[in-house]
């Protein structure tokens, strides 16, 4: 049996191997080899923790180093936020990087084989830091402003990576995040495709079969994860493909679309009986609170329904009354979005301090740094204005020799 005490390991990736035939405490043989990875490391950190997404101390050294946290990571690569990602480089505790004061930074690691681990950073001066996030802007653009003709629909960060809006509907409209003033970039849902399952052509029912349609897709998924417990109602996840299209938001202030899963239509359906429905069934049955039935009445408000014996539709989604506040939250990282009554989510969460000491870049250097920056246009200004005085009085010292 081997044992190692946990104290002597350091920080870092680690492995365990076991060669085949390697016997074990109860007599058997191990078949194959196989080889184990973990990681150590002293505190919560990137590679460790998924949930660590942001790193104070990142920025350090007055604003013109990195300070990793990732013992075990084998290369790395930086961007400012809105910028270019650096080239992927190796891994190191201390690389150089000029920060710029009140532009996140974010890190990208590579460990094993893998680059899902993501950390930021964002210093303005003193300990003082502000949110790190992956786009520099974010708009939420809707039917109701226009789609942003209207209304920018622009949002503000309250959290790392996470921006956030509230908005007000009475129905229920389509919308996208985008991260630019421009469509050159944009977030929505995935298409519900309809899955069906066939007989082989050998099988003489296969001409008549038909399997229960199940559908894939952003909806799908949501709702899987909320009836399996995993997410919450008010939680779904975006999408940033070229195929992806507008996602739901209503007076509801929930995830729940006007319409079920793979339907998007109010028009008269085919209905396949299912167990021991029947004629009478559809005759008798008025909805069962998502659909509309009746017979098919061979008429051309039927629809699509064809030659089918029953006919169903979707129910049409609520209209309010009054218009219905919403906070609606994106991690621009995670590609996950909220909708909420709760406007109190969509206020600044408090952000922990830089580290103490001279190490962290948020001392006099960046102070300093922010202070011209932010007295740039003054001093721009203040320039021209002498400039322009001193032009007067020359003109008016020339005036009598030139009549």
């Amino acid at each position: 049996v081997l044992s190692v005490d946990a104290s002597a390991v350091p920080s870092g990736l680690h492995s365990v191997e076991v060669l085949a035939g390697v016997p074990a405490t109860d007599g058997t043989v191990t078949d194959n080899a196989f080889r184990s990875m973990f990681i150590v490391e002293a505190g919560p950190g990137p590679l460790s923790h998924a949930a660590v997404r942001d790193q104070p101390g990142l920025i350090c050294n007055y604003l013109t180093r990195l300070c990793h946290n990732a013992p075990g990571a084998s290369w790395l690569r930086v961007q400012d936020v809105g910028g270019a990602w650096s080239p992927w480089q190796p891994y190191e505790a201390v690389s150089d990087w000029r920060a710029t004061p009140g532009r996140g930074v974010v890190v990208q690691y590579n460990l094993a084989g893998s680059s899902g681990h993501v950390v930021g950073d964002c210093v303005l001066s003193r300990q003082r830091r502000c949110y790190a996030s992956w786009h520099g802007e974010m708009f939420l653009r809707t039917e109701g402003n226009r789609w942003g003709l209207q209304d920018a629909g622009r949002m503000a960060l309250v959290d790392h990576f996470t921006w956030g809006v509230n908005m007000s509907f009475y129905r229920f409209v389509r919308a996208k995040f985008a991260p630019f003033p421009n469509w050159t970039k944009s977030y929505g849902k995935q298409r519900a495709r309809e899955l069906r399952y066939s007989l082989p052509e050998f099988d003489r029912r296969q001409a008549e079969f038909r399997s229960q349609a199940w559908y894939d897709g952003t909806e799908s998924i949501r709702s899987w994860m909320e009836e399996s417990g995993l997410w919450p109602e008010d939680m779904s996840m975006a999408s940033g493909s070229e195929s992806a299209e507008a996602l739901w938001l209503s007076h509801l202030c929930n995830q729940r679309p006007p319409y079920p899963a793979g339907l998007s239509t109010t028009t008269w359906q085919c209905h396949e009986y299912k167990g021991d429905q029947d004629w009478e069934w559809c005759n008798s049955t008025e909805s069962d609170g998502t659909y509309l039935y009746t017979v098919n009445k061979r008429s051309e408000y039927m629809g699509d329904c064809g030659d089918c014996e029953c006919c169903r539709k979707v129910i049409p989604p609520d209209v309010s009354d009054v218009n219905k506040t919403c906070c609606i939250l994106f991690n621009d990282l995670l590609l996950n979005y909220t909708v909420t009554p709760d406007l109190g989510r969509c206020r600044q969460s408090s952000l922990a301090p830089g580290p103490p000491g001279p190490q962290p870049g948020s001392l006099l250097a960046s102070e300093v740094m922010g202070l011209c920056w932010a007295l740039f246009p003054c001093l721009v200004a203040i320039v021209g204005v002498v400039r322009k005085r001193r032009q007067s009085v020359v003109r008016i010292r020339f005036a009598p020799d030139q009549l």
